[in-house]
């Protein structure tokens, strides 16, 4: 259910090189020694990819880049394959609760490789060389358990077959201590999990506008972190 980071860098010789990172985020807490996180890459080209993986400063008053550990630090993945980088961030007990950041970064590495020119000679292809950092947050401290909902309304709108659907519809903010990847999905009366969409990043203090249709035999609304691949929050009932 991770949601992947699709970068189209280039398209040479009819060859597509494509960077293809999940999930997005760290959102770890790291004060009780649960700072352990494992990011994919995927390799959907036909040719073998290496990246050099560093963990490196945010530039923020709130980095701990030298609390982070990397392994491996260089990654080669085959074609139409995928491979895991490993991230742990061990906190002094000197840091105060909140919000911590770093950034990790993927620097492509040349592999040389032949392509046949038209005489039949071989001759060495062209590579190509691309760098793509992102920031990751994680927290220190207990966090709240649930999120702060106004303004909630279920409205009938007509769908594109113009028949009746239920919308379920409020503004959330996050108040928690912490940010989510998150997503709204629904339950029916057994808690059985009938769908999640992906409503992108929410910061702490953050706030977003829900708007979701309900599905039939919905009872309750959930709220999924992506990142840490959990139900959070509150159930919020609509039936």
């Amino acid at each position: 259910m991770f949601k992947k980071l699709f970068l189209f860098l280039f398209l040479f010789n009819s060859l597509s090189f494509a960077f293809e990172f999940s999930p997005l985020g760290f959102d770890k807490r790291i004060d009780t020694g649960e700072g352990y996180g494992e990011f994919i890459y995927g390799n959907s080209g036909d040719e073998v990819v290496r990246y050099k993986i560093n963990i490196s400063s945010n530039g923020k008053d709130n980095d701990i880049s030298k609390y982070v550990s990397v392994y491996p630090k260089i990654l080669t993945i085959k074609p139409k394959s995928s491979g895991k980088v490993k991230v742990y961030v061990e906190a002094p007990p000197t840091l105060k609760k909140g919000i911590y950041g770093f950034m990790i970064g993927s620097e492509s590495v040349a592999i040389p490789f032949l392509q046949k020119e038209k005489q039949g000679n071989v001759a060495p292809a062209v590579s190509f060389k691309t760098s793509i950092g992102l920031e990751m947050q994680a927290y220190v401290g207990e966090v709240g358990q649930s999120f702060e909902i106004s303004n909630e309304k279920i409205i009938t709108k007509k769908n594109k077959d113009n028949k009746n659907i239920k919308i379920y519809t409020s503004n959330l903010k996050n108040s928690t201590g912490r940010g989510y990847e998150i997503g709204v999905g629904f339950v029916d009366s057994q808690n059985s999990l009938i769908g999640v969409e992906s409503m992108g990043r929410i910061n702490d203090d953050g706030n977003m506008r829900i708007e979701n249709e309900i599905p039939k035999f919905a009872k309750a609304l959930v709220f999924y972190d992506y990142n840490n691949q959990k139900f959070v929050g509150q159930q919020i009932k609509i039936n």
